[in-house]
């Protein structure tokens, strides 16, 4: 059998300062390299040229898309993988990535995105096929495109993204991509993929109202819960969210309800639910709907999505729900669960604590309370649990 061809493609801007960091310590594992580069003034070219990519110009034309389809055009591998010049991997990842390469090509490969500034991991397709079907789409916060039916493979991959530590920065992004995604909607207004990055955009620059305008019109897209299920599902969950801070808890939970009408299975939307029900200190409907996202699952790969982060809210919101109705043993069994995934959660180990001081283990809640303190040297939290606990009969 012969051995399928694995490419890099990128699309950089006055990025030198960057790929020690990023291309250099790759560029050789893979079997081609493909810089697309937009207008750069630095030493780019020169560099990814040296680190033997091939390296083809493109006029900036404020299209990310059309950026990173220009590279695919000039690709020749079987699979290609897209990385940005402040996005990093072990070198180990390619050769994960070569061993999950289906022979058919008609898959989509998804990788984690770990966010240093926030130390989130998000969902991302980073890895596809060279085809002519497959193409990226949108002028900012562009989506890679494919035929329907194609499978999803989550792969361990992680990928570090360095580029939101200065604020400013973070901010002018912000602004501008804004821009471009109100360009594009102006272009085609029930675009509901525009919509909801506009939202986000606005959101981020603290935009309330305007970004609750752009997920209503998601919200209401008849299209969207077929075209993109777990896109629709989270921005219905977005709306909700600042629905609550207008105090609306209600329509909040209709929206919500309705989105659970046309995806009944889905494990995300009544995530999403069960830690409404929770902010409203509805015990009962928490618990059913987080035990129910649990059964069907939270770790499906739905883009920009924090697997490991909602996994461990659900537990934490579990844990609480089945506290409140009594059952302790299960909450603290939700409680320990979550601190497997996420160890430095500072609120799920005082949860714990308070639980284990309740049910009259005090040794146990003081191994909680050091541990935070270790965590966090001087944390007040833990400094009153440990007092508790010496005041434990």
């Amino acid at each position: 059998m012969v051995e399928q061809t694995l490419g890099l493609v990128m699309i950089l801007k006055n990025e030198a300062h960057n790929l020690k960091h990023s291309l250099e310590p790759l560029a050789c594992l893979f079997d081609e390299v493909v810089v697309v580069d937009t207008g750069s003034s630095d030493d780019t070219p020169r560099i990814c040229t040296h680190l033997g990519a091939k390296v083809f110009f493109f006029k900036w034309i404020d299209d990310f898309a059309a950026a990173r389809n220009h590279g695919l055009m000039h690709a020749q591998s079987d699979w290609l993988l897209w990385l940005d010049a402040d996005n990093a991997m072990p070198p180990a990842s390619v050769t994960t990535l070569r061993s999950l390469l289906p022979t058919e090509k008609n898959a989509i490969i998804w990788a984690q995105e770990y966010v240093t500034s926030t130390g989130g991991r998000l969902w991302q397709k980073r890895c596809f096929p060279r085809s002519p079907a497959v193409r990226f789409h949108g002028r900012v916060h562009e989506q890679l495109m494919h035929p329907a039916g194609w499978r999803d493979i989550a792969s361990p991959v992680a990928i570090k993204h360095w580029g939101y530590e200065d604020p400013a920065r973070v901010k002018a992004k912000g602004s501008y991509y804004l821009e471009l995604l109100q360009r594009s909607l102006a272009d085609d207004p029930s675009d509901f993929y525009n919509h909801f990055q506009a939202a986000r955009c606005l959101a981020n620059l603290r935009r309330f109202d305007d970004a609750i305008d752009h997920l209503w019109q998601v919200a209401r897209d008849r299209q969207a819960p077929a075209q993109n299920a777990g896109l629709w599902v989270q921005a219905n969950a977005d709306l909700a969210r600042l629905l609550e801070r207008q105090g609306k808890h209600e329509t909040a939970a209709m929206l919500l309800d309705h989105v659970l009408e046309e995806l009944p299975r889905s494990g995300l939307a009544h995530f999403h639910r069960g830690r409404l029900a929770h902010a409203m200190s509805q015990w009962q409907s928490a618990r059913h709907h987080l035990e129910l996202a649990f059964k069907l699952g939270l770790g499906s790969p739905v883009v920009d999505l924090d697997p490991v982060k909602t996994q461990a809210q659900a537990g934490y919101y579990l844990g609480q729900a089945l506290w409140r109705l009594g059952e302790l043993k299960a909450a603290r069994l939700s409680f320990e669960r979550t601190l497997e995934l996420v160890p430095g959660d500072l609120a799920c180990r005082a949860q714990l604590a308070k639980l284990l001081l309740e049910q009259s283990d005090a040794t146990a809640a003081r191994g909680q309370a050091e541990t935070m303190l270790r965590l966090r040297p001087g944390d007040p939290t833990a400094l009153r649990l440990l007092r508790a606990c010496q005041e434990a009969p």
